[in-house]
């Protein structure tokens, strides 16, 4: 999809996790590498957002940091929007493991006059997997300036299109695309195993 930027933000600082998460091995691939496949496959452009572009030169794409250094998701998503060619981008989390091509491929194909396209799985929106306009930058700016980080309620304040639970099981059941490795208990509940990188 041309008119979409695919964005994969690997901006954490794993506080709560000792190594880069995007390394990990899940099912002998890198987290990194399976989500650059599949937006590779969807997308005609695809970006790295990260503050530790060393770790990622391997993958050849571009990259870039945040303009607002230490505002979390809400930070990468912006410089993603400054940055990016197309007026929307799709973007997902680093360690997310499980992403399903098929709910990449339908959200991205959703034509609605929203700003944002997001999840709502289990009660929960799930911010770092969806579509954001360029439309959104002004108000995005103004909330980073402010110092806000609160992505969920800023998504709940402006124009957007939430993709309820019922539609994304029809897709994904289990909801397994919004799997993210944040903790050890993490990777212990839905990977196992030792820990493993390169």
């Amino acid at each position: 999809m041309t008119d979409i930027t695919g964005v994969i933000l690997a901006g954490g600082d794993n506080r709560r996790f000792p190594v880069n998460k995007g390394l990990l091995r899940v099912g002998g691939e890198r987290i990194i590498d399976r989500t650059l496949r599949l937006f590779r496959e969807i997308f005609g452009e695809v970006i790295i957002s990260t503050n530790t572009p060393e770790y990622y030169f391997f993958s050849g794409e571009r990259m870039i940091g945040d303009l607002f250094p230490s505002r979390g998701p809400m930070g990468g998503i912006f410089s993603a929007l400054v940055n990016a060619t197309s007026d929307r981008i799709f973007v997902a989390a680093c360690d997310m493991p499980f992403l399903n091509p098929s709910l990449i491929r339908y959200l991205s194909g959703i034509a609605v006059n929203a700003d944002m396209v997001v999840c709502s799985f289990r009660e929960s929106l799930h911010p770092l997997l969806g579509i954001y306009s360029k439309d959104i930058l002004h108000p995005l700016e103004n909330h980073l300036r402010e110092g806000a980080t609160g992505l969920q309620r800023f998504i709940r304040d402006l124009n957007a299109h939430i993709v309820e639970e019922e539609e994304i099981k029809k897709i994904d059941p289990e909801g397994v695309s919004f799997v993210n490795i944040n903790t050890i208990g993490d990777f212990n509940k839905f990977i196992g195993g030792r820990i493993c990188l390169g």
